[in-house]
């Protein structure tokens, strides 16, 4: 996952940067910047967007497509399942989700973030779509991620295909593959970006 996701981060970055947008990566090598600090660099740096960007993993190998998130609380239990994996690296356990809720709760940007979602999702999946056959719309769901804690921004998280399922795996394996990923993130920014009259 690594690896796929840092290559598809660095494609959006050049096509962000060709654009004129500033952009900062919580990593631009092999190293682990942990969940919770991530959100804090993106308020250091008076970020505009904060984006997390992930491969989705499932134990049922047939699970496939892409989904979105923004911070907030979900009674769907298969969301909160991928939280649980996304947050398991966190250094932060159950017990703060007290935490959480305050935050969740505090958060002015839900609706912010919940737009910038949809139209990066809806990009993502119209590009994936357009080149690839069986590709999957999971949806835009709210969810509790340490990652999506914190920020002062409209956040998001993304989750572009799935490693454990054979087909997807293959495709995340592709330069091609990765290259529509970022070019349907990229269009779902300047979406949103537009949609705020500023593009």
């Amino acid at each position: 996952e690594k690896e796929v996701v840092l290559d598809v981060c660095l494609r959006l970055k050049k096509l962000l940067e060709t654009n004129n947008f500033e952009v900062f990566l919580t990593r631009e090598s092999d190293i682990y910047v942990p969940l919770e600090n991530r959100t804090i660099i993106a308020n250091q740096k008076g970020a505009d967007l904060y984006l997390s960007i992930h491969a989705n993993a499932n134990p049922d190998r047939k699970k496939r497509g892409i989904m979105s998130f923004y911070l907030n609380f979900s009674p769907d239990p298969n969301v909160n399942a991928i939280a649980a994996r996304e947050n398991a690296t966190s250094s932060k356990n159950i017990g703060k989700m007290k935490e959480i809720i305050l935050k969740i709760v505090q958060n002015s940007k839900i609706k912010e973030s919940q737009e910038l979602a949809r139209l990066i999702h809806q990009n993502l999946v119209k590009q994936l779509q357009k080149r690839y056959s069986s590709v999957k719309d999971m949806g835009v769901k709210g969810g509790p991620f340490w990652v999506l804690i914190g920020a002062e921004m409209p956040s998001v998280l993304v989750e572009i295909s799935h490693l454990s399922n054979p087909n997807e795996e293959s495709r995340l394996k592709s330069p091609q593959y990765r290259e529509e990923i970022a070019h349907g993130i990229f269009a779902g920014i300047i979406a949103y970006v537009k949609s705020l009259g500023k593009g």
